[in-house]
């Protein structure tokens, strides 16, 4: 009886760990699914962006997949915190500026490089990750 009891017990603990740190271990794509990826960039394949085709789900999860303890590490909040961040500025950078649209915020990841001639020397931004003043 002693051993079902233990038994029973390190089952639990193991259902409890994956159900709070399931994201550690089953990687990015468990808390960034197809379709949550889908409907926070609804616009990244429209006609109208530049960019349509290039920022796919599975090119962002070879990607993340690249760095293990991208998205992966941390309590359950610490991940999603960490992914809407990473987000926030990556679809940010790559707006195009659509700054005053109705729908402004689903915009994002429609450019992949954009060309600012009023600096000197021109500046060319390139990918969703940078900095911009």
């Amino acid at each position: 009886m002693a051993r079902f009891a233990a038994l029973a017990v390190c089952a639990a603990a193991l259902l409890l760990a994956v159900a709070v740190g399931g994201a550690a271990a089953q990687g990015v794509g468990s808390v960034i699914t197809r379709s949550v990826y889908a409907s926070m960039l609804p616009n990244r394949d429209n006609s109208l962006c530049p960019a349509r085709g290039f920022y796919t789900y599975d090119a962002f999860i070879a990607a993340a997949n690249t760095f293990p303890g991208f998205g992966t590490t941390g309590s359950a909040d610490d991940i999603k915190r960490d992914l809407a961040a990473f987000f926030g500025q990556t679809s940010h950078e790559t707006t195009g500026g659509t700054r005053g649209a109705a729908d402004q915020f689903q915009w994002g990841y429609c450019f992949k490089e954009e060309i600012s001639k009023a600096t000197s020397p021109p500046y060319y931004g390139r990918g969703p990750i940078q900095l911009t003043g």
